[in-house]
């Protein structure tokens, strides 16, 4: 039997046995302080990373207003996240600290909780680059006038986000739930170092199942990182090349053409008619500064009231300033920056894929084969970090290309201050008379 391991958050303590000679220990790695404190800065990266995208989720769920419908896509993704920096917590940052503080109760409640935090976080990474996609395609849609694609008029409805959204987790997690039950913990009673005597490992029939093989390694890894690839790459080119003409059109004499629309900014956060006026004004001189979380242009005999809005660009005849152009050429950049990083991840964890699966010497220690070699360690590590990274940082994409994010986590933040300080004066107030 060749020698397998699992690929990217594979829990790395991992081996598959042979029958003719069975382990008395299971595999393990070695945490040297430089290591262990890389992984507790990353895992302190991924606990600020939790709370950005906690953040972006409250944000994201209680600005909730009838002009407002294409904040579910961000929503989820901030969410995906989010479970992204947990799991990197809990499988990574926990590990470091069960070898490397050599806690007995850590490194059992560790081993009860791996296979299904594993699952967890590649569900999760199915269904971060398709939730990407769909963004994406929004904002393709988003700028394209008139959509006369039907398909895409209902994808992108109100009801149709919300199918498109469900199914497309749902078919994430069937896919990635067998994953549950060829991952198993094996014990090593016999083993004298207790921390190798339990290990996360692949189940005996997923190792010797042929069409399991197939399955998890050609078939997902095609829906996993070459399709989004594929479909990332071509839809951002296109979503370049329409801003370009838009832009284009726009500046040109013959299309500044007068349209009646009306329209508002996806964070208007007030209803007032005084404010939202402003968020109209401010969208006129900067509507293509959100790209992340676009707005949508409503007609005046649109009804807000029940949802109905029109699909078309908002600001197609109406010439851009050198504000609107800088924040154009910002939310691309930045847009494509997502897309590439997210691609540079998925690269990484492909070539460390490629590599286990083919059982490399690479990956194994030459004086011990039981322990994974130095490159396998940190080449790992750094598939895991990156992944992480790209997940934990998105708040800072939002924060750089939305200025209406940036300003109420601003506000946010001062009215924490603001509450703090305030407590603190009535604390002091409340202990000056008492004192002598």
């Amino acid at each position: 039997m060749d020698k397998e391991v699992i690929d990217y958050l594979d829990l790395k303590n991992i081996t598959i046995t042979t029958a003719e000679a069975e382990p008395i220990c299971g595999e393990y790695e070695q945490y040297t302080l430089i290591r262990f404190m890389l992984l507790s800065f990353a895992s302190i990266i991924a606990l600020a990373g939790m709370l950005g995208n906690a953040f972006l989720v409250m944000f994201f769920t209680t600005r909730k207003l009838p002009n407002t419908p294409p904040t579910l896509y961000p929503g989820v993704l901030a969410f995906l996240d989010w479970c992204m920096c947990v799991m990197y917590i809990a499988l990574f940052g926990a590990d470091a600290a069960v070898v490397y503080l050599n806690s007995k109760t850590l490194f059992l409640i560790y081993h009860a909780y791996v296979v299904p935090a594993f699952v967890v976080a590649r569900i999760t990474q199915l269904a971060i680059p398709y939730m990407l996609i769909f963004a994406t395609l929004e904002r393709y849609v988003w700028i394209t006038s008139p959509l006369a694609n039907r398909i895409l008029k209902k994808m992108f409805s109100r009801r149709g986000r919300y199918i498109t959204m469900l199914t497309t987790l749902a078919i994430c997690v069937a896919l990635r739930l067998p994953l549950g039950w060829s991952i198993i913990v094996y014990e090593f009673p016999d083993c004298p170092d207790f921390f190798r005597t339990k290990m996360a490992n692949v189940a005996e029939w997923a190792s010797e199942s042929y069409m399991y093989h197939v399955y998890d390694f050609h078939i997902l890894g095609v829906a996993q990182t070459f399709l989004p690839f594929v479909v990332l790459v071509v839809l951002n080119v296109m979503v370049v090349r329409k801003m370009i003409r838009v832009r284009s059109q726009s500046t040109a004499p013959s299309a500044r053409m007068s349209i009646s629309v009306e329209a508002s900014t996806p964070f208007c956060t007030t209803p007032s008619p005084s404010e939202c006026s402003g968020a109209k004004a401010e969208l006129a001189t900067n509507g293509f500064s959100s790209l992340l979380v676009p707005s949508y242009a409503y007609s005046r005999n649109a009804s807000i009231a029940t949802g109905q809005y029109d699909m078309g660009s908002i600001s197609a005849g109406r010439p851009m300033s050198r504000k609107t152009d800088r924040a154009v050429r910002a939310a691309i950049y930045t847009m494509l920056g997502i897309v590439m990083s997210y691609l540079v991840s998925n690269s990484l964890h492909l070539v460390l894929t490629i590599l286990e699966r083919s059982g490399s010497p690479l990956l194994i220690d030459v004086e011990d084969p039981a322990r994974a070699s130095t490159f396998h360690t940190y080449f790992s590590d750094m598939v895991s970090f990156v992944y992480m990274f790209t997940s934990g940082a998105r708040v800072l994409i939002y924060v750089m290309c939305n200025p209406t994010i940036r300003k109420d986590i601003c506000r946010l933040l001062c009215d924490v201050f603001a509450k703090f300080h305030k407590a603190q004066l009535k604390q002091n107030a409340a202990d000056g008379p008492t004192m002598l």
